[in-house]
């Protein structure tokens, strides 16, 4: 059998790839194997990634501090139940990054009340994006938009452990904000049926679910894409302030899914098997936890859209079962 073929993708902003599973000879592993033992990080192994301007041992990333310093001083930051104006920082980790970041933050943080008692301080995340038949979302984050929008239904594990919501969120520049709303059956039948805001069950319903009901009647907004992946949290209680600190890891999607299929694994394509992301989201002032992190390892900060990478590898892509041409047959 010859060469694997690689497939790369670009994961992060700035025309910067990122090598995501798949190959000509079917093997979703090989991708992450190094020709020798030694996993050597992308940066090295695929000349795919360029260490930002200042973002050294001990940064936490470029323009960091005077961003955190602007979110706190704006009064945007606030730290109530209903204020969600945060941060966040993400870096792609090799395997022995991710054992190492996990041994560091297993030892002096708290494990996240959501991941406690479950093997490897973990819990699976399922999401289900949705966007238009032109990839309105998709575009604005890959073109850089300064203002853009995602929305998703989320939840968490096996069927019936845990609430299914509904997320909006919205960046501006460094800052993203999130609308959550738990939906109840007939609101998640209204997005199922796309009934639109004229329904009965749209009456009454949260703002965020009427945001994306208009989306819906007005942009043709549809599940587009089912995202999972397994997510080792942790929390750093800081003054005034709650930081969560995560690694994913096993990333994996398909394309146009109906969220009755949230749960089913048996279509869902791997795309990160075995590098994970790391990242820590915050408010107003940067964590110890992440300068620390910063100064003991050699982290990549790096624009990891899980979202961006799953329209690319399976939507986009003109070897998947289910591609784009499937998603317009939905309208």
């Amino acid at each position: 059998m010859g060469p694997m073929r690689r497939t790369e993708f670009q994961f992060a902003e700035g025309g910067r790839g990122c090598p995501l599973s798949g190959s000509a000879g079917g093997d979703p592993g090989a991708l992450h194997r190094a020709s020798s033992e030694t996993v050597q990080p992308p940066s090295h192994r695929y000349g795919l990634f360029r260490r930002g301007t200042g973002s050294g041992a001990g940064s936490a990333g470029p323009g960091l501090d005077a961003v955190a310093e602007a979110l706190r001083g704006s009064g945007n930051g606030g730290h109530g139940p209903g204020t969600t104006s945060r941060l966040e920082r993400k870096y792609l980790l090799s395997p022995e990054e991710a054992r190492q970041v996990s041994r560091f933050l297993a030892a002096r943080l708290e494990v996240d009340p959501h991941a406690r008692g479950r093997p490897g301080n973990a819990y699976t995340v399922r999401s289900v994006y949705f966007d238009s038949p032109g990839l309105i979302c998709y575009h604005a984050k890959q073109n850089g938009a300064p203002v853009r929008e995602k929305y998703r239904v989320r939840t968490y594990n096996e069927p019936g452990s845990a609430p299914i919501f509904l997320e909006r969120k919205a960046r501006q520049g460094h800052l993203y904000r999130k609308e959550k709303a738990r939906l109840n059956d007939a609101w998640l039948g209204c997005l199922a049926a796309r009934d639109g805001l004229g329904s009965p069950a749209a009456a009454g319903c949260p703002t965020v679910v009427q945001r994306l009901l208009y989306r819906m009647d007005r942009q043709a907004f549809v599940p587009t894409v089912l995202i999972a992946y397994e997510r080792e949290a942790y929390v750093e209680w800081a003054d005034q302030d709650t930081v969560r600190i995560t690694l994913d890891r096993n990333l994996r999607a398909q394309a146009v899914p109906r969220l009755e299929e949230m749960y089913d694994e048996g279509d869902l394509r791997p795309l990160l098997t075995r590098w994970a992301i790391l990242e820590v989201k915050f408010s107003g002032v940067v964590p110890w936890t992440l300068r620390e992190l910063t100064r003991r390892f050699p982290l990549l900060w790096r624009a990891c859209s899980k979202y961006a990478a799953s329209i690319e590898h399976v939507v986009l892509n003109s070897a998947t079962t289910k591609g784009v041409g499937a998603h317009a047959q939905l309208l």
